[in-house]
């Protein structure tokens, strides 16, 4: 929980000191007004990938594969992400003296919504699904589904602030094969931030207290993405998984800390 607090309050200094920076500076030059949405819609997306190889007395290799679309429609706007790690190391048999190849870790997830826009423009009606599948993780699946009211409190250019809140059902799985559903109250923040012309700040909350009295969980990704060339980026990313109630002596709180490339669309 410390290293959870440690990372929000990391995240509310950049993007106070993106504010501050905006306040000062022009806005982004290259950046044109938004157009309005045609009958299809308008797509926008990115693909983020991140490597990791090594060889000598360590040697292993990790991939790490990050995906999202926003699909803008006149009355919905739809949103899909998809997240993956894999890593393998290979050990020494001490009885053989061969190599072994053994994964260390992998993880996949998936979460889908679809926003319907109220009179208002701004204020929605929102139902999402998420699924996750962590191998080495304190629960080895966690599932649910969540509906609520949305509010797009600020939009400008390409910043935005949304929150949305709702009631929902979860489903999770432990590490030992022990499962639990129940009712949750589904919490969100999203923030996507232009700092200057090349360079956005995106903070994410995700937050599913049970009312059942189980596990809640907390998700925390703050990331920095700073344009390279044209439609490619570099992005650095602080990921923060929080578990309220894990079995045995497993950790409540997961880091992940990473840089990757980025193809935006």
């Amino acid at each position: 929980m410390h290293v959870f607090l440690k990372s929000v309050s990391l995240a509310l200094m950049l993007g106070l000191y993106g504010v501050q920076a905006a306040e000062t500076d022009s806005l982004p030059t290259s950046e044109e007004p938004l157009q309005p949405i045609g009958f299809f819609g308008t797509v926008t997306g990115d693909v983020e990938l991140g490597f990791l190889f090594t060889s000598g007395n360590t040697d292993s290799f990790a991939i790490r594969a990050n995906s999202e679309l926003v699909h803008d429609l006149e009355y919905f706007r739809n949103r899909y992400q998809l997240q993956s790690l894999l890593q393998k190391n290979n050990v020494t048999n001490s009885d053989t003296g061969e190599k072994d190849q053994v994964t260390t870790a992998s993880r996949y997830s998936f979460t889908g919504q679809s926003n319907y826009k109220l009179v208002k423009g701004r204020e929605s009606i929102f139902g999402r699904a998420t699924y996750a599948h962590d191998k080495f993780g304190a629960f080895r699946e966690q599932a649910a589904l969540a509906v609520g009211y949305g509010n797009r409190l600020y939009e400008k250019l390409t910043s935005y602030l949304d929150l949305e809140t709702g009631p929902g059902f979860s489903h999770q799985q432990s590490a030992s094969g022990n499962n639990n559903s129940g009712p949750i109250w589904f919490v969100a923040a999203n923030l996507d931030y232009a700092l200057f012309d090349t360079t956005s700040f995106r903070q994410t909350l995700e937050s599913s207290t049970s009312l059942g009295g189980e596990n809640s969980t907390l998700l925390s990704r703050s990331s920095i993405t700073a344009k390279i060339v044209d439609k490619l980026s570099m992005r650095f990313n602080f990921v923060v998984r929080y578990n309220s109630r894990p079995e045995g002596d497993l950790r409540k709180t997961d880091t992940e800390t990473s840089a990757s490339l980025v193809y935006t669309f």
